[in-house]
């Protein structure tokens, strides 16, 4: 999979990509307008600012269909979405203020800090790995104790790696739970990765979440198969068994939708 480890704590591919950018396009501009005077040094926070809330807002109305009937959602960074393209119009408008308001050395700093930002941006995400992956020929356990295989269903597979002792697998799950009883023609599968059966169910009981999809991994095997480095994990796969798309993480509605929406017509262009 596409995930980074850096000590005890595990990035999805693009996520890191993005920290990466941020980081550079902040020092850079930090430095370049902190050499214009301390006028201009306030000018790389604004910037950061508004392109983060635009590239939110831009991605949170361009999937309002998930967002509508969970608002709040909408509040949840963590959980990712943005739409770059709203942040990068939100920037260039700021631009244009800022040489209105003849700010020329913080929107010079700026620019700079942004072009580099967004080169190392496309630079880290064409290093990442592209594994090449099919559903696992595999035999996995049900709630019950009865033999289960993942790979054959002839339809496409939404398979989410978790665990009951990982907080953002916790979070996550009523949503996957509620997509999968509302995506008819697509499979879910919820592998728990290392608990015992009773552990299992004990978790299902007293979040009131159903058992329909629930799979027991109980010596991880699938992480391992997989190349998954940490918990959350969801991973799509189309109606022939190939991965098409993977995310290392907690993921929201709104993410999860659009990206089994793009792994549809990945499929349907294969």
């Amino acid at each position: 999979m596409n995930a980074i480890s850096i000590g005890p704590l595990v990035l999805d591919g693009a996520r890191f990509a993005a920290v990466v950018a941020f980081a550079l396009f902040f020092v850079l501009a930090e430095v370049a307008a902190r050499a214009k005077g301390r006028d201009a040094a306030r000018w790389p926070i604004i910037a950061a600012l508004v392109w983060v809330l635009a590239a939110r807002a831009g991605f949170v109305l361009a999937n309002w269909s998930s967002f509508a009937s969970h608002p709040l959602d909408a509040l949840k960074l963590w959980q990712g979405g943005f739409l770059p393209a709203a942040g990068w119009v939100a920037g260039a408008t700021l631009l244009l203020f800022m040489l209105f308001r003849r700010v020329h050395g913080a929107g010079l700093a700026l620019v700079l800090g942004g072009a580099v930002a967004f080169l190392a941006h496309q630079v880290v995400i064409a290093a990442l790995p592209r594994p090449v992956l099919s559903v696992p020929d595999i035999q996995l356990l049900t709630l019950d104790g009865k033999a289960v295989q993942l790979a054959g269903r002839g339809r496409p597979l939404v398979l989410n790696l978790w665990a009951t002792w990982c907080p953002p697998c916790r979070r996550e799950m009523p949503m996957m739970v509620d997509l999968a009883a509302n995506s008819p023609g697509i499979d879910f599968a919820f592998v728990n990765q290392g608990d015992d059966l009773r552990r299992i169910a004990g978790f299902l009981v007293a979040e009131g979440l159903p058992g329909q999809g629930m799979i027991s991994d109980p010596q991880s095997r699938l992480m391992g198969t997989l190349g998954a480095i940490g918990l959350p994990s969801t991973l799509i796969f189309d109606a022939q068994g190939r991965l098409v798309a993977s995310h290392t993480g907690e993921i929201s509605r709104a993410a999860l939708t659009r990206m089994i929406a793009q792994a549809a017509m990945t499929a349907q262009l294969r």
